[in-house]
């Protein structure tokens, strides 16, 4: 009886090496190879740079002495830029002593946003619902506040807040009165300090 042996059964194969003295050489060339190619193009981009930076320099320095044959033919010229010169730092001092001057005339004119008229806004749009003012006084330096209230707790975060605002920053708070008169309380604020 004949027998038959299978040659394609993984035992009877060769196996397969990946990382063989045969692949290694392979990929070391092609590394190699690569290496060299780019090593190639950056010398043949450095040379096309240099000589792109030579044909600059030799412009450059032709303009340059064209420059200072025609400063040369032409004195007056050289003059002309100095006295050109000479006017435009004339100019600027005078610039300079305008804008000294309109600091000076600003000096104490009222900033927007600082004016009485926002400070006035600024109390109508924080007094509490249950208060209400009577009198209303601003001064350079000092703000007064007199009127109502049927609950004076409501008046403390009021003034509370009035102490944060940027507007009346610098202000401190120098009276305050608060007493019962009959149903309604009657309460004093000022607060005066140096201007913003």
């Amino acid at each position: 009886m004949p027998q038959q042996i299978n040659l394609y059964r993984p035992v009877l194969l060769a196996t397969h090496r990946h990382f063989s003295a045969r692949t290694i050489a392979q990929s070391l060339a092609l590394v190699v190879a690569g290496t060299l190619a780019a090593c190639a193009w950056v010398s043949f981009q450095r040379a096309a740079l240099d000589r792109e930076l030579q044909a600059t320099s030799r412009q450059h320095a032709a303009e340059r002495q064209s420059l200072q044959k025609a400063i040369a033919a032409n004195p007056a010229a050289a003059l002309q830029t100095t006295s050109l010169e000479q006017s435009l730092q004339a100019l600027k001092r005078q610039v300079g002593e305008r804008e000294r001057l309109l600091a000076e005339l600003m000096r104490g004119r009222i900033v927007d946003g600082r004016s009485h008229s926002a400070r006035l806004r600024l109390v109508a749009r924080t007094v509490p619902a249950s208060a209400w003012l009577d009198e209303i006084a601003l001064h350079d330096e000092t703000l007064s506040l007199s009127g109502r209230t049927l609950d004076p707790a409501a008046l403390k975060p009021w003034i509370a807040g009035l102490s944060d605002e940027p507007l009346l920053a610098g202000q401190a708070l120098t009276t305050l009165k608060v007493e019962q008169a009959g149903e309604h309380w009657r309460f004093v604020l000022v607060r005066s300090g140096a201007r913003p």
